[in-house]
């Protein structure tokens, strides 16, 4: 009986000193987070942080030491709530960088997708085999134009020549 009563005696006396820091820092520590955030009900929620970080202390003796602990504790909660805000803020920009660079796929999209690819292939097979294979080559494959002329014993302006037919038997087919 007699530890049960001991528990609660420093129950009731740390309840005690938590109202105590509590009144007598609070309207400081509001004041304080007041002048440096936009919303009240963050500043009361950062001085209940920084009073439970104070009661979280062995040494609550030294009041000069306690002004200073609870102020350089304010300040260092703002100065991890501002980090969090910018890495969440940089990771929302890479995220909606990301999703705006990234094109939605709607079935109106693949169909007309379709419909322009048939168009080509439509025309390119109107085209001699010559122009039409160094344009599959160029466009489909990546090849570039000097590896073209080498691979058909031409010169690079001979395969820029046909290719510039063949784009432009291409684009006029698919405006009719």
């Amino acid at each position: 009986m007699v530890k049960d009563a001991d528990k609660k005696a420093g129950q009731d006396g740390a309840e005690d000193l938590r109202q105590r820091l509590f009144d007598r820092y609070r309207a400081p520590l509001l004041a304080f987070f007041n002048r440096r955030t936009t919303n009240s009900c963050d500043s009361e929620d950062l001085a209940h942080e920084v009073i439970y970080r104070m009661l979280q202390r062995e040494e609550l003796s030294d009041v000069n030491q306690a002004d200073a602990f609870i102020f350089t504790t304010a300040r260092n909660l703002l100065r991890d709530r501002a980090r969090r805000a910018e890495v969440r803020d940089r990771n929302q920009s890479e995220i909606e960088a990301t999703n705006s660079a990234v094109e939605v796929i709607t079935p109106e999209r693949v169909l007309q997708g379709r419909q322009d690819l048939s168009a080509v292939i439509a025309a390119l097979s109107e085209l001699d085999e010559k122009p039409r294979d160094m344009f599959i080559l160029h466009r489909f494959d990546g090849m570039k134009h000097r590896e073209i002329a080498e691979a058909y014993g031409l010169s690079v302006s001979s395969v820029e020549k046909y290719l510039m037919k063949a784009f432009a038997h291409v684009m006029k087919s698919i405006e009719m």
